[in-house]
Order: structure tokens, then C-alpha cells, then sequence
């Protein structure tokens, strides 16, 4: 009778455990599913889903996981700002139900679930990467599971199961690059450990050749395009790394988590110094190194975002088994802090207010809450987060762009190409909302597009856009401004379009010249 009790209690505290999963998983997915179509695509998001057009083993920032989901999305949703930010969401939930197993697996119930799955579920910085088309949210999934992986490795002593850690790997390396900072801090810390028998192990070479042999395609086509990667990542240090200081990344890191933070800190002291569960203690210092290697590379803050799911996870955990008592107290207050320093904050991760009134929630809020984003690539400060400025204008550009493309005759229309300078995001604008107003694809060298861009272009009008002339003038004798993106928030105000005819010079062989030239980067 006893025993049958405690089953029956058991899997009443099971079925409880997973209801509360199911309502912050459902949580994850409802709020992004009523805001994700409030604002426009961010750049990046246009480029990303302009890659399902141009399926490829790799692309000049990015490995081909991406290009993979956007095809998906383009064929099941079509044009849609909803279709393009529906798999971030499902991601977003998917990496919840992960912490829900990565909390039971190393004792957690309810409240562990609860503070580990509020933090994910309210951190600006997640808010962002369940919204935004980007890998982010499918490189978060992965980690997560990995770790899920490798803790069970590391309990259950069945080095068998490096082997699907090594495909997780090798899969989230196609996803994005930095998945490798997984391998950078997991390993080391498991040497310094009493599990590096478990790197003896022949299962873990296994794992590592099944990395390598995912890898091998991506890194092929990067051999064959002159190693794009490496060209990206000394344009990004110079161009924008570098310009940041010393402090940038945790303080950034700090702004995505707010106060989720504290339950992160809290869970990384645990698994650092808890003496009843020092069978986790590598994952804590395989977090922390992780963190040393950002800090010294001057990274992003949101590139730390992938240690957070399972500091949260541990976190919730010491929280609900060691502050008992007295420290009760101590406990709840955390709690509270962390959960309202988080909602404040919201809307800068999600959403959910207009324009102006985002304008007016920051002046309010700024002296208190250290919000992200509102410091840019170049270094500038802004009352503005830089992801929301990027979120708007693009439709206003594509209307101009049509506004000069109807002004030609059907004849012009067919010898007229769309020029951007210097940006994807010109061209993405084009591509995306440039849809609705039947605008062929705009040409651009910049990033992935470069690769697609055409050897020639017929001898025609060309529609310019660039924040001003540039030397148009000198290539054209006819240069008409046909208008400006006056958005006050649009990153890029007051950015041009301008309908060039009546060359003075050979315009197809000054473009062909060029794309040669850019095109010659990215091969051997």
C-alpha cells in the first residue's frame, strides 16, 4: 500500500511538473505569435530569408542552416512576416520543454521549473531571439540539448553517447559558427575533471570524425570562396569590435538577461562550488570559460545568451533545494527583483508598443534600467535600440523604389536594374517588400548577395539607392531624386533613390569591372 502511494504521488507530481512546462511553453508561443507581425524585418531577417531563394552548402556570414529554414518557411508560408518568425517562436518553446528536461534531470520540480522557465521567458534577450529571424533561436535549441546530452554522458557513465553529441555539434556548427565555443568550454573543463576518462573513450573520437564529416561540405564550399568566414569576421572585429571597449560584453550580456541575471549568477556559483553535486561542476566552469573567451574576444553581448539556459536551469534548482529557512526570504526577494527588473524591461525585447511610445518608455526608463541595443555597431549611443530602427523604414524604400520603377515605360522596365550601395539591407527591402509592387530583385556586393549578383546588367535606366549621389553624377547626365526614407526612427533616415538615365560612360562595363573585382574575394 505504501508503495503504491508513492507512485500514485509521484506521477501526480509528474503530471503537475509537465502542466506547468505546457503553460510557459504555450506562454513562449503566444506572445510572440500576437506581436511578431508589429514591427517590419529587421535586415538581417530579409537577408536570411532571401537565402531560401539561393540554397547553398554555405554563405558569406552564415553556414547553410539557415538558408535550409528560410527555404522551408518561403514554402510553406510564402511572404509572410508571421511565416518568417513562426520558427523562432517554435524554437523559443522547444528550448523551454529542454530546460523542463534539463531541470528534472538534475532534480529540480516545480519551482526550479518555474524560476528557470520565467527567466527564459522574460529576458529581453531571448524576447529578441524568439522574434527575429535569425540563428540565434535554432543555436540556443542546440546547446541545450547538447548539454542535456553530455550531462546524461557524464551521469550515467555511457560514453555512447558522445555520439550524438558529436552530430549536435557538427549540426550546430552548420547552424552558426560559434557553436564550437560548446566544444571550447565542455572539453577543457571535463580534462580538468574527474570525468576525463570520458574523453579516453573511443565513442568520443567517434563523435568527433561524425562533427568533422557534418562539417566537411561547409567547409568545402568556404575552401572553394576563398574562406568567407574569415573575411567576415575581420570586417565585423575592425568594423564594429573593435570600437567597443573591454567592459561592453557583460555589460551588454547584462542588458539582454536584466533580472535574469541574478538566477544565472546563482546557478553558475552552484554548479562552481556545490559539494553535493559535483558531478555538474564542469558545466559551470566549461559556462564560465565560455565567458572568459567572449570577454577577451570583445564579443557581443548576445553572443553569451547560449550559456543562460542552463545557468537559469541550476539556478531555479539551488534556489528551490538550499534556500530553505531563514534564507527563505532571501530567496523570494531575488525572485521578485529578478522578475520585475525583467518586466520592465520587456519591451525592449518584445514588441509590443508603438514607435513613439517605445521613444517615451525609454526616456522614462533609461536612468533605471540599462536597456539593450542602445548602443550601435559604430559605437554611437542612441535613446533608441538599434534592432527597432532596423525594424522599419523598408517598406517605405520599397514604395519609392516602385515610385521610380512605374515612372518607366514598359520598354525601360526591362533594361532597368535596382542598385544598392553598400547594403543588404537596401536590397533585402526590395526583394521582401518590393513583392507586392511586382519590383524585380534589387543588386547589391554587399554580404551574401555579392554571390548572387549578376557578371553584366543590361544597358539601361538605373535605379540608385544610397544616401546620396555618390558619383552618379559623373556616370549620368539625367540624376533624379525620386525621394528619402524620412521615418525619424529608420536607422538609416533620410536614405535616397535616385532614377539615373542618359549614361556618359560605358555603365554595363563600369558594373562588370566591379562585380569581377568584388567577386574575386571570395575565390581561390
Amino acid at each position: 500500500m505504501h508503495t503504491d502511494m508513492e507512485k500514485l504521488l509521484s506521477k501526480t507530481g509528474s503530471a503537475r511538473y509537465w502542466i506547468v512546462a505546457i503553460i510557459f511553453i504555450a506562454a513562449k508561443l503566444l506572445l510572440h505569435f500576437l506581436t511578431n507581425t508589429k514591427y517590419e524585418l529587421l535586415r538581417d531577417e530579409m537577408l536570411f530569408f532571401n537565402m531560401g531563394e539561393h540554397l547553398s552548402a554555405g554563405y558569406a556570414t552564415v553556414p547553410p542552416v539557415t538558408g535550409f529554414i528560410a527555404f522551408l518557411s518561403h514554402k510553406i508560408f510564402g511572404f509572410s512576416v508571421f511565416g518568417i518568425r513562426f520558427f523562432p517562436a517554435v524554437l523559443g518553446a522547444a528550448s523551454i520543454y529542454l530546460m523542463a528536461l534539463l531541470v528534472r534531470e538534475i532534480g529540480g520540480g516545480i519551482f526550479a521549473l518555474t524560476i528557470a522557465a520565467a527567466s527564459y521567458l522574460f529576458a529581453p534577450g531571448f524576447l529578441l531571439t524568439g522574434t527575429l529571424f535569425t540563428p540565434n533561436s535554432f543555436e540556443e535549441f542546440i546547446w541545450i540539448l547538447a548539454t542535456l546530452f553530455i550531462i546524461k554522458l557524464v551521469k550515467t557513465n555511457k560514453p555512447v553517447l558522445w555520439l550524438p553529441v558529436g552530430v549536435l555539434t557538427g549540426l550546430g556548427f552548420l547552424n552558426k559558427y560559434s557553436m564550437l565555443f560548446l566544444a571550447a568550454g565542455i572539453i577543457p573543463a571535463l580534462f580538468f575533471s574527474t570525468y576525463r576518462r570520458l574523453l579516453a573513450s573511443r565513442y568520443f573520437l567517434m563523435a568527433i570524425l561524425a562533427c568533422l564529416i557534418i562539417m566537411v561540405p561547409n567547409l568545402i564550399w568556404q575552401y572553394g570562396h576563398g574562406w568567407p568566414v574569415i573575411i567576415h569576421m575581420s570586417e565585423l572585429r575592425s568594423g564594429q569590435l573593435d570600437l567597443l571597449g573591454f567592459l561592453y560584453f557583460p555589460t551588454s550580456l547584462f542588458s539582454y538577461c536584466q533580472g535574469s541575471i541574478f538566477i544565472s549568477i546563482t546557478g553558475l556559483v552552484f554548479l562552481i562550488f556545490g559539494k553535493e553535486e559535483k558531478q555538474y561542476r564542469f558545466i559551470g566552469l566549461s559556462s564560465l570559460i565560455v565567458f572568459l573567451l567572449l570577454l577577451c574576444l570583445k564579443g557581443k553581448g548576445y553572443y553569451g545568451l547560449v550559456i543562460m539556459p542552463v545557468l537559469f536551469a541550476a539556478g531555479g534548482y539551488a534556489l528551490e533545494k538550499y534556500f530553505r529557512g531563514p534564507l527563505l526570504y532571501v530567496r523570494n526577494g531575488l525572485v521578485a527583483i529578478s522578475l520585475i527588473m525583467s518586466l520592465i524591461a520587456l519591451p525592449s525585447g518584445l514588441p509590443v508598443l508603438s514607435y513613439s511610445g517605445y521613444d517615451k518608455y525609454v526616456s522614462m526608463t533609461r536612468n533605471f534600467i540599462f536597456h539593450p541595443l542602445l548602443e550601435w555597431d559604430n559605437g554611437t549611443r542612441h535613446n533608441f535600440s538599434q534592432a527597432y530602427a532596423d525594424m522599419t523604414g523598408w517598406n517605405e524604400l520599397a514604395g519609392i523604389v516602385a515610385k521610380a520603377y512605374n515612372s518607366l515605360t514598359d520598354e525601360e522596365k526591362t533594361r532597368c536594374t535596382i542598385f544598392g550601395e553598400k547594403s543588404y539591407g537596401y536590397a533585402g527591402a526590395v526583394y521582401f517588400y518590393g513583392k507586392r509592387y511586382g519590383l524585380p530583385e534589387a543588386v547589391t556586393f554587399h554580404e551574401s548577395y555579392v554571390f548572387w549578383a549578376p557578371d553584366s546588367i543590361p544597358d539601361g535606366p538605373l535605379i540608385y539607392i544610397y544616401r546620396d549621389r555618390n558619383d552618379m553624377d559623373e556616370i549620368f547626365s539625367e540624376v533624379s531624386e525620386i525621394g528619402s526614407v524620412d521615418n525619424i526612427y529608420f536607422r538609416e533616415k533620410g536614405l535616397k533613390v535616385f532614377l539615373c538615365r542618359s549614361p556618359r560612360e560605358d555603365v554595363r562595363k563600369i558594373y562588370k569591372d566591379l562585380a569581377a573585382e568584388e567577386k574575386k574575394r571570395y575565390s581561390r
